[in-house]
This record gives structure tokens, C-alpha cells and sequence, in this order.
């Protein structure tokens, strides 16, 4: 393998590091915050001819839907396609990602003293979900060495119920999507619809901290209503090794958990029959960061082993 460029796109911010050829653990790793996507080119060309390595190789994991060698956006008006970028920047190999595909292939290789446990179980098959709220709801499901990203985010049916949770109506149809509930913008959006004031969820969270009554009913409705979801998802997955939370915002709400009434919330409704296999599944949290660029080398790693 030649030395190698790791990119991550998402809604909010790009984080890149280099990875030389034949090592295991990326390093140089930064994080740069995004107004637009205009200048992408720049960007990429001069990490690759600023970087003290041979950069003859690159992985992109991009937050949209990929379709062949494409990658449109969700919350950007931006497309990425592996061919052009191949030729552009004269590469070797170029390869796209959906940024929760490149979760997924990144769990693999995630220690385990990396994951914290909210409810614990046992393995039944080799079936994985990981999922993560943060500008919006990604979810990928894995299986062996097969990786299969979701638009579980972007589902419409969940809404009207979870929206009980926090004693919302949806008359004027405000909440369409399962992110718009259950992801970072949800809190946000959740807040200002019961209070008129627009902040951020990362101060919704400063506000919980701090006892405020309202962002407390938001953050314990935002946890009661994760844990529906992935009930419900795990009834459709049957994810036998676990369901892995990831992302800045799986991390922050970590320690806000109380994992017995979670544990409740995950069941909460279902058939004995259900509840005795939903109780066999463990949940928890990824607590390594940059786990978008760390499968997007494992992946690279997938596609070079027999080299």
C-alpha cells in the first residue's frame, strides 16, 4: 500500500489525517469548519501537496446517500464522484463512503475498552447496527465484512409518535422526518418549539446541566425516544452483536443516560417473545473519536489485504 489520505465531510465540519503505507493508526489529524463547499478542490489539492507524505491513494466518507461512485449531500449543495477526484488529483485509488458505511467498517477494528456499555448482552448472531444522532440521524448496518448504509434518518413514520414524548403537536408539519426529532438539530428544534428561543443543543445541554426544567424535559424525552427508536430498529435489524451509538453527540448524552430506565424505554411495549430477544441485545457507546477516518482506512485496509 502507498501512503494514504483520510477525509471525513460532514454537515458541519471536515476532519482529514494521513495514514503511511502499511501502518495502522492515522495520525496528523485536523479538523476544518465549513461555511460551503466551494473551494473543496483547493482544500484536497493542498493536503496533498502540503503533506511531507506520498499521497498516492485517498478515502472520502461523505454525509449523503451514495449512489455508484457518487456521493450527494444531505445538508449541502455539494457532489463528490470517486472518478473525477481519481483523475483530478491523479491518484492510484480513490474511493466514497457514506460517512455511516465508513462507521460501520470502523467498528471492527474499535478496542473494546472504546466502547461503554448502556445496557449489556450477549451475542446471537454477527449482525451489528451502528447509529448516531448529530446534524442529522445516520445508521449503517454491518454483517461479517459486509457494510450497508441506512437512510433510517430520513423515515417519516416515527415522528407523531415520538413527538408525545415531548408534548408536541406536529399540526403545522414541522416535524416530517425521524431527524428531525432525533438528532442534534432535533434538540434544537424540540427547544424552540417550546420556547420560542432558537439555541444550540450543545447549550440544551448546558441547560440540563444546569437543572433548567425545560431543556431537562427535552434531553430525557430526546433519551426515551433514542431508546424507542432503536427498539424498533433492532426488532428490523435483529443486530445479534449490538447496537453501537457513535458521534460527538452519543458521547456528550453518554453520562446524562440512567441505563435502567433506558433499558425500560427499550422495551417498554413489545411482546414477551420480543422482549426476551430484544433483552439479549447489547447497546453501547463508542468513545473513540474521528471513527469516520478510522473506517475509512479500515475499509482501504478490506480492499488491499490480498496486496
Amino acid at each position: 500500500m502507498s501512503d494514504l489520505l483520510l477525509v471525513d465531510v460532514g454537515g458541519t465540519n471536515m476532519r482529514y489525517a494521513y495514514c503511511e503505507s502499511g501502518a495502522n493508526e492515522i495520525h496528523k489529524s485536523e479538523k476544518i469548519s465549513l461555511k460551503n463547499l466551494d473551494n473543496f478542490d483547493t482544500i484536497i489539492g493542498d493536503l496533498i501537496d502540503n503533506s511531507d507524505l506520498s499521497i498516492t491513494n485517498a478515502v472520502f466518507s461523505i454525509a449523503g446517500p451514495k449512489i455508484g461512485n457518487t456521493i450527494s449531500m444531505t445538508n449541502r449543495s455539494f457532489v463528490a464522484n470517486a472518478d473525477n477526484l481519481l483523475e483530478k488529483f491523479k491518484l492510484d485509488q480513490c474511493h466514497l463512503l457514506n460517512d455511516w458505511e465508513s462507521i460501520g467498517y470502523s467498528l471492527k477494528g474499535t478496542p473494546e475498552d472504546k466502547i461503554e456499555y448502556i445496557k449489556s448482552g450477549v451475542q446471537i448472531n454477527s449482525n451489528s447496527l451502528v447509529l448516531g444522532p448529530g446534524t442529522g440521524l445516520g445508521a449503517a448496518f454491518t454483517s461479517t465484512d459486509s457494510v450497508i448504509a441506512t437512510e433510517l434518518g430520513n423515515t417519516t413514520n416515527w415522528t407523531s409518535s415520538l413527538l408525545k414524548n415531548f408534548a408536541i403537536n406536529n399540526d403545522n408539519g414541522h416535524y416530517k422526518t425521524l431527524e428531525d426529532i432525533v438528532s442534534g438539530s432535533g434538540i434544537s428544534k424540540l427547544y424552540k418549539s417550546l420556547s420560542g428561543e432558537s439555541i444550540s443543543a450543545e447549550e440544551v445541554i448546558k441547560r440540563f446541566n444546569q437543572n433548567e426544567d425545560l431543556a431537562s424535559n427535552i434531553i430525557n424525552g430526546f433519551i426515551k425516544s433514542l431508546a424507542n427508536v432503536l427498539s424498533d430498529a433492532a426488532l428490523a435489524y435483529v443486530p445479534g452483536n449490538g447496537i453501537f451509538l457513535a458521534g460527538g453527540l452519543s458521547r456528550t448524552l453518554l453520562p446524562l443516560i440512567d441505563k435502567e430506565s433506558f433499558k425500560d424505554h427499550f422495551l417498554k411495549n413489545k411482546s414477551d417473545i420480543h422482549k426476551e430477544l430484544l433483552s439479549k441485545i447489547r447497546i453501547g457507546v463508542i468513545t473513540r473519536e474521528l471513527t469516520c477516518l478510522y473506517g475509512n482506512l479500515n475499509y482501504f485496509r478490506f480492499l488491499n489485504k490480498a496486496n
